[in-house]
């Protein structure tokens, strides 16, 4: 699972696609106490790598700077940080990918980090779609006849943050 788990992380979209894909079906087969403890981990790990708004101060005359070894160490964490930042979201989705028609206690609590991806600007734009496709897939199979019984399962909050995600924004709003 480490192996796959680090293929999640890899640029090239059509690998991290793929090893989101193998993860799923691994962790399908995985009893749900293993993936209890690697989700929170992952709950973790995506949710330090939201990327918060630093303020800045306003300065009057903007000075362009050389490239020093500060601009190349902040690119650097920045890589890292999105780096994560797809991995556990990746890994988030195929947690809860892995169980159709079922809610396993640990899915709430996944949704609700990965809706917090959804709509950052930040996000690359492969994080941003695997999240809204996961929580589509997500309603498709579990808002159906079914839907009282996985809605119990949910807080009102984390139940907010799945809609905010799968519904279409209102026209006018």
């Amino acid at each position: 699972m480490n192996v796959v788990a680090h293929l999640l992380a890899d640029e090239r979209r059509e690998v991290s696609s793929a090893a989101m894909s193998a993860l799923t079906g691994i962790i399908s087969a995985t009893p749900l106490s293993e993936i209890s403890a690697l989700v929170i981990k992952y709950i973790k790990i995506a949710n330090k790598s939201v990327k918060k708004k630093k303020k800045t101060a306003n300065k009057s005359i903007q000075v362009k700077r050389v490239q020093t070894t500060e601009d190349t160490e902040m690119l650097r964490k920045e890589k890292e940080r999105a780096s994560r930042q797809q991995t556990s979201v990746f890994f988030l989705c195929a947690s809860v990918l892995a169980r159709p028609y079922d809610t396993p206690s640990y899915v709430p609590a996944a949704l609700a980090a990965l809706s917090k991806h959804s709509f950052e600007k930040r996000a690359s734009l492969g994080v941003r779609e695997t999240v809204k496709m996961c929580c589509g897939e997500f309603k498709r199979t579990h808002m159906s006849d079914n839907w009282e019984l996985h809605r119990k399962k949910f807080t009102q909050e984390q139940l907010e943050a799945l809609q905010d995600v799968v519904s279409t924004p209102h026209y006018y709003a």
